[in-house]
């Protein structure tokens, strides 16, 4: 029935739109223009984020589509090449015992229907063959990421995830993964509190990272939001 539904109404190209045949996740021509070697950063947390796509153009809209107007098709791609990137960084250190996701308020998770980077971390554990489990929430009511400013990301983070049962972590190399890195400070956020409750060690990844990103601008924006939360700033954090 799948097959005869894919021949009817054939999935598209997250990239271009281009009918797909049955078995594909993304055209061909897409396909070989996909980076070679993964975009690889630091954060000021110490781990490194890992991401098979830079947060261009066309990687931009291929992640809106799935984000807001339900492509969840575009996880099978996003997934592979993820997995693939994860492969060729992590290869001689593949230990991580579970994979988890950076997670998304209940109020927002229900009004989209599904989590992003949840679907996409269940499916890149599925091709690595690792176990996905959900170790983190997030408040309800707080403000979707790319609606805030560099410096308010940072400053909110503090109080807005947490863990739902430190044994889940406790000893345990984590890999955690989100859809899009772009000042950093969530992956941070998230990891900092997986090693705060007990996580032996912290890989990150992501679909994609920001064209813009550098370690130097996110180490400022975190100290400029620490000095403003302690009174020691203004309010452009200086």
């Amino acid at each position: 029935m799948n097959r005869l539904l894919g021949l009817i109404y054939p999935p598209k190209c997250p990239y271009c739109s281009a009918a797909l045949k049955f078995d594909m996740t993304e055209c061909l021509v897409c396909r070989a223009k996909f980076p070679e070697t993964p975009r690889i950063e630091p954060l000021v947390t110490g781990e490194i984020c890992v991401a098979p796509f830079t947060y261009n153009t066309v990687i931009k809209k291929a992640i809106a589509q799935y984000k807001f107007r339900g492509k969840k098709f575009n996880t099978h791609s996003f997934a592979s090449a993820l997995a693939g990137s994860i492969k060729n960084v992590y290869s001689k250190d593949m230990s991580f015992e579970l994979i988890t996701c950076v997670p998304m308020s209940p109020d927002r998770k229900k009004k989209r229907g599904y989590n992003q980077a949840e679907l996409v971390a269940k499916m890149t554990a599925d091709i690595l063959g690792k176990k996905f489990v959900q170790v983190l929430y997030r408040d309800s009511g707080a403000k979707e990421q790319h609606l805030k400013s560099y410096e308010n990301r940072i400053k909110d983070e503090d109080n807005t995830f947490h863990i739902i049962a430190p044994e889940l972590v406790r000893g345990k190399n984590i890999l955690l993964i989100d859809d899009v890195m772009t000042t950093g400070t969530t992956l941070s956020r998230c990891s900092s509190i997986l090693k705060e409750n007990g996580a032996e060690r912290v890989f990150c990844g992501a679909i994609a990272i920001v064209k813009g990103y550098s370690f130097g601008n996110s180490k400022r924006y975190i100290d400029a939001a620490e000095k403003q939360s302690s009174g020691k700033g203004n309010e452009n954090g200086t």
